[in-house]
């Protein structure tokens, strides 16, 4: 590997997914720190009721800081599926996203059916199984899974506009003011905003996808790297601050920054990809593969932490939604015991087709 080439791996070059089969660090460890930023949202459920205290004041803090975490994994499937036609046509393109996100997610949601079936009363019925799985009250966090479907039916168009920047930056631009900024702006100043005024063709998650791919692909200047930084930081304070004060006022929640579309979640995500991006991780290139291998058990993480927490933590261990101490360090821990789980999952050749 040359200098050049070091460099393009560890601090982003200006096109680094073109190599097929090359594996870039920093999407590794986006990836990891995305699942574990999940894991410690799904942790702190107790933000989502507004109660009087330092407790809930840490548990925003901790909903704030991990909030980054779904936009980034839209982001990165835009920068490493946009340009798959470099390494695949469009058939083998719907085949691996098929096998490696469609059969599993209709897997889990069986198994995590039947359990119902067993121990919560669901009826015995493929209508009733259908209709659950369609409004995620099998498992809620499977939500996502309807986005990034979208998302793949949408990528053979998308990906051919991937050389094509000057449209790709209209579209993000318009879909952020559109979707993003003015919406809330908006809300925020007591105005009607219609819906329907955006860019369709890059409206909702969309907009993640493509910056995921832009963010990855071209040069930004320290000076634009810092904009972004500040703006990312605005994004994440604002939010803490806006949602605080005004819960507090209220005496209930506020859900206005609760979205992440919303212009504060956008800029904090880009801030978050862009970090990752330009700092220097040659000190873990020795141990890019088992970074790699850590980052490829991020979605079996994903598929069953949500029932595991639901039904083992908070159920049979009985752990306090309110703890302090597992919201901290425990789902930390929850992490890396549902991190070894799915790496001797993945060892068994017959199971590993759940999580691939």
């Amino acid at each position: 590997m040359t200098e050049r080439d070091s460099q393009l791996s560890t601090r982003g070059g200006s096109r680094p997914v073109e190599r097929p089969g090359k594996r870039i660090l920093y999407f590794d460890l986006l990836n990891i720190g995305a699942c574990i930023c999940v894991v410690y949202l799904h942790c702190n459920s107790m933000v989502h009721r507004w109660v009087p205290g330092k407790n809930w004041v840490l548990a925003l803090a901790i909903e704030c800081l991990c909030y980054w975490a779904v936009p980034i994994f839209f982001m990165l499937t835009g920068a490493t599926l946009m340009r798959y036609r470099e390494k695949y046509d469009t058939k083998t393109f719907f085949k691996k996203r098929l096998l490696r996100t469609a059969v599993p997610f209709l897997a889990w949601n069986a198994i995590w059916y039947m359990k119902g079936v067993v121990f919560d009363g669901y009826a015995v019925s493929l209508p009733t199984f259908f209709s659950m799985m369609m409004s995620n009250e099998i498992v809620s966090i499977y939500w996502f899974f309807f986005p990034l479907f979208a998302i793949y039916l949408s990528m053979p168009a998308l990906s051919l506009l991937s050389d094509h920047v000057g449209v790709l930056k209209y579209l993000v631009a318009g879909s952020f003011v559109l979707q993003s900024l003015a919406p809330q702006l908006c809300s925020l100043l007591g105005l009607s905003w219609n819906s329907s005024l955006t860019v369709l063709v890059a409206s909702g998650h969309l907009l993640f996808v493509l910056l995921g791919y832009l963010l990855s692909t071209q040069e930004l200047s320290k000076r634009t790297r810092l904009t972004i930084y500040a703006l990312g930081l605005f994004g994440l304070l604002l939010r803490f601050t806006y949602t605080l004060v005004s819960s507090e006022a209220a005496g209930d929640l506020d859900r206005t920054f609760f979205n992440y579309l919303g212009f504060p979640s956008v800029l904090y995500s880009v801030g978050i990809f862009t970090w990752f991006k330009y700092h220097d991780w040659s000190w873990l290139e020795g141990k890019a593969k088992l970074i790699a291998a850590v980052s490829a058990c991020s979605f079996g993480i994903y598929l069953i932490h949500r029932p595991i927490l639901q039904s083992v933590v908070f159920g049979a261990m009985g752990v306090p939604t309110t703890s302090v101490a597992f919201r901290l360090v425990g789902a930390l821990a929850f992490y890396l015991v549902l991190l070894a789980v799915v790496w001797a999952w993945r060892k068994v050749p017959g199971l590993r087709k759940l999580m691939p």
